[in-house]
């Protein structure tokens, strides 16, 4: 069985915790109508710095909403056991299983009827849908396994995780406003830490906006790169410095 409660309760966490309206980095403290068309300014790097906080905040919660491993789901029809249910036609159409507070509704795929096409999770007393499971047939992909969890307190808000082999969680992210927002933590498989971070929103005066964080080895980041339809900003850095490049398109 799985609990996707301490999952919501994070989600709710993220939705009151992030700040939409962060600017981008505007280290020479000029307004964005005096910013010249690009500039590369280097600084000591401190050891507190508003660009990595504000991003590091957001990841930390996304690491601790979603486990190093999940359940390993079984898409072998043969292998179920259950109450079947047929279509009208005689052809199978799921089996279903129950556990103490859930229905487990595994459909059975229309190309074949060994295979299961996804697996629906509903909470057994209302009915509602929690989960929906289904396998990752992208064969070039690592990841196996896509888990949607649906959030019933946040209106249109739902949380996807992909699970690579054994069930290890290599990336969650979160939808909201109609998928118009996101955001998306990948791991390092082998280590667990932290390797690239996603940030998509729709803002009303600058279009929508991107955020690409990549971490080292050691789960630190390395660089941020912040961008719109009007300007672009690269911030890389080393042990002692913070390297910053502004391109206004």
């Amino acid at each position: 069985m799985t609990d996707y409660s301490k999952i919501q309760a994070n989600s709710d966490l993220t939705a009151n915790q992030q700040n939409p309206s962060a600017g981008f980095s505007n280290p020479m403290g000029l307004s964005s109508e005096n910013m010249p068309s690009g500039y590369t300014q280097s600084l000591p790097r401190n050891t507190y710095d508003s660009d990595m906080a504000e991003i590091l905040e957001v990841v930390r919660i996304l690491n601790n909403m979603a486990p190093v491993r999940m359940p390993v789901y079984n898409f072998n029809a043969d292998e179920i056991n259950g109450e079947v249910y047929y279509k009208p036609d005689g052809t199978m159409l799921l089996i279903r299983e129950y556990s103490s507070d859930l229905i487990r509704d595994y459909y059975i795929s229309s190309e074949s009827s060994l295979k299961v096409s996804r697996i629906l999770e509903h909470d057994r007393f209302t009915g509602r849908l929690r989960a929906k499971i289904e396998p990752n047939l992208r064969k070039s992909s690592r990841s196996k396994t896509n888990i949607t969890i649906f959030d019933e307190k946040i209106n249109r808000k739902y949380t996807l995780m992909q699970l690579a082999e054994d069930g290890i969680v290599n990336n969650i992210t979160e939808f909201s406003g109609k998928g118009q927002a996101f955001q998306t933590l990948y791991r390092n498989i082998t280590t667990f830490k932290p390797a690239r971070y996603l940030e998509g929103k729709d803002t009303a005066d600058k279009g929508f906006e991107m955020i690409d964080c990549i971490f080292d080895n050691k789960g630190n980041i390395a660089r941020i790169r912040r961008y719109n339809s009007k300007k672009e900003i690269n911030i890389e850095y080393t042990d002692d410095r913070k390297n910053i490049t502004v391109k206004n398109k």
